[in-house]
């Protein structure tokens, strides 16, 4: 399980890429219904946005509020505190932050890396492990961190393939997005 300090550290990163204020009319996170010109266009703070929390003055949010935020409903609530280890933590928080598909992400890039097909006098003891926990089967794409990813997680020996096969997740999430953001996204992507 990632620390406390761990977070922070994460956070920091990720408040880097969010800037301070946004009240761009094309980005529809700063619009209170989630699409340009649904709402009321009351902006982003620190990558707290309107779209997600519509019935707050993000605004007017402190810094304590914000990072209460970032902990209960993008770090602890969706359990990637439990991941342990502290690269993929800090991207999969950067993309829950930035996409609200990271999970979904991750499982995807799990079963690319970790999941796949190999004949049984061919399977490493881990792969076995992972078709034990899987059943044969790719990991269920849900959405929640919980038992069996994490042990899925801690089976597979190739971390770093997952943390490129992730970024390949989150580019194909971007190119059917808004081009106008495409740039910024990739850099904060290869970050």
């Amino acid at each position: 399980m990632i620390s406390i300090d761990d977070f922070k550290l994460i956070l920091t990163d990720t408040l880097q890429h969010e800037g301070k204020t946004s009240v761009d009319p094309a980005d529809p996170g700063n619009w209170t219904g989630g699409k340009v010109g649904n709402g009321e266009l009351r902006g982003t703070k620190k990558g707290i946005s309107a779209a997600r929390y519509p019935h707050l003055d993000v605004m007017a949010l402190s810094d304590e509020q914000i990072e209460k935020l970032y902990f209960d409903d993008f770090w602890s609530g969706p359990r990637i505190n439990h991941l342990d280890n502290f690269a993929l933590a800090r991207k999969v928080f950067d993309l829950y932050v930035n996409t609200g598909q990271a999970i979904r992400m991750l499982q995807r890039a799990i079963n690319t890396v970790c999941c796949g097909q190999v004949a049984p006098r061919r399977a490493a003891p881990w792969r076995q492990t992972v078709a034990r926990l899987t059943k044969g089967k790719p990991l269920r794409v849900d959405g929640i961190i919980g038992p069996i990813t994490l042990e899925v997680l801690r089976a597979c020996p190739y971390q770093a393939a997952l943390r490129v096969a992730l970024k390949g997740e989150a580019y194909n999430h971007y190119k059917r997005r808004n081009p106008l953001y495409i740039p910024g996204w990739l850099t904060r992507l290869a970050g």
